[in-house]
């Protein structure tokens, strides 16, 4: 594994256990609420920041909008399984 991958893996945990930490916190226990968890940083971060970007640099709005898809499946996918799995 390059150091790439290593990283990718390093951040990819850090999100998993904020959000496994917010899940708890919160006691989330189904998926409904997983999903809406899931949802509330990814509007709060990525939504957020990819439309800064596309409007101070001049991003083109397609890119960032896969950029944020592919965000919100990784958000409500890991909030669900860390809040589904204890």
């Amino acid at each position: 594994m390059n150091d790439i991958n290593c990283l990718e893996l390093v951040r990819s945990l850090v999100v998993a256990m904020v959000l496994a930490w917010l899940a708890v916190g919160i006691d989330i226990t189904d998926w409904a609420g997983a999903v809406g968890l899931g949802l509330a940083p990814w509007i709060a971060f990525p939504v957020v920041l990819l439309t800064g970007s596309v409007i101070h640099e001049n991003v083109p709005w397609k890119l960032a909008a896969i950029h944020a898809g592919d965000w919100l499946v990784k958000l409500v996918v890991v909030t669900v399984i860390v809040s589904l799995w204890r």
